[in-house]
């Protein structure tokens, strides 16, 4: 069975982060993903990445069949954190995370998929005391088109 256009855009995603790993890259990150898990144990393999669909708005009716919607994204990654420098492996992560996401989601590269991704910032979360564990955010904004009676085109 083929999937919604809207887990396709997810799965899109997914598919970019999953690069990350080896060569070229500064983590094994892309070979941890999961889409829309809240929690995370101190038990966890790390570095890992959550992808997490946000507000989804619609920016744009054309009749009342098709919309243009503007889907917030947040990629959330974690990591073990140097005890001295803690924010030095969030930014190697982030990197990596920014290196492999941007240039798969031009919208030449996915043609019919998505028409605008916008970068929104990016957040980075030193860990709690006595943990180890700091955490990465990059928040996105991905416009897509659906047709309201085919959600699967």
């Amino acid at each position: 069975m083929a999937d919604p256009k809207s887990l396709r855009v997810i799965k899109t995603l997914q598919s970019a982060l999953e690069q990350i790993q080896g060569e070229g890259f500064n983590t094994d990150a892309g070979l941890r993903i999961t889409r829309g898990r809240k929690r995370i144990s101190k038990d966890e393999t790390f570095p890992l990445l959550v992808i997490h669909e946000g507000d989804e708005e619609v920016i744009k009716a054309v009749g009342q069949q098709q919309v243009h919607n503007r889907l917030n994204i947040t990629i959330e990654g974690w990591c073990e954190a140097d005890p001295l420098n803690p924010l030095d492996d969030a930014h190697f992560l982030l990197a990596d995370i920014k290196q492999s996401l941007f240039p798969a989601l031009e919208s030449r590269c996915n043609p019919g998929l998505f028409t605008k991704v916008d970068y929104l910032g990016r957040v980075i979360d030193p860990p709690e005391d006595g943990s180890r564990i700091c955490s990465v955010s990059v928040l996105l904004a991905i416009d897509w088109a659906e047709r309201l009676t085919e959600p699967m085109n």
